[in-house]
């Protein structure tokens, strides 16, 4: 039974660091909520050529008409400034 909680503990480690290591050169600079937000935001990423990443960390929608479905944006460290000057700039 040790050997199974110390491998159970041993993989969750593992992918922590991985997924820490994997996400270290992005930052996360906006969080958008519903598909329409979504769109708004990454449209004006694409159109200054920003590549980006999306995560969804939860689905906390409540009903079937109302979409609040949270969406972080991530872009490349050294993009960060070029990314908010995108967003900003509406």
């Amino acid at each position: 039974m040790w050997i199974g909680v110390s491998c159970l503990i041993l993989f969750v480690g593992v992918i922590s660091t991985m997924q820490i290591v994997i996400n270290r050169n992005w930052k996360c600079i906006y969080t958008a909520y519903g598909y329409q937000n979504y769109f708004k935001i990454i449209g004006q990423l694409k159109q200054k050529g920003i590549s980006y990443k999306t995560k969804i960390p939860m689905n906390l929608r409540v009903g079937r008409y109302y979409d609040n479905t949270q969406y972080d944006i991530y872009v490349k460290k050294d993009l960060e400034h070029k990314a908010i000057e995108a967003l900003n700039h509406q």
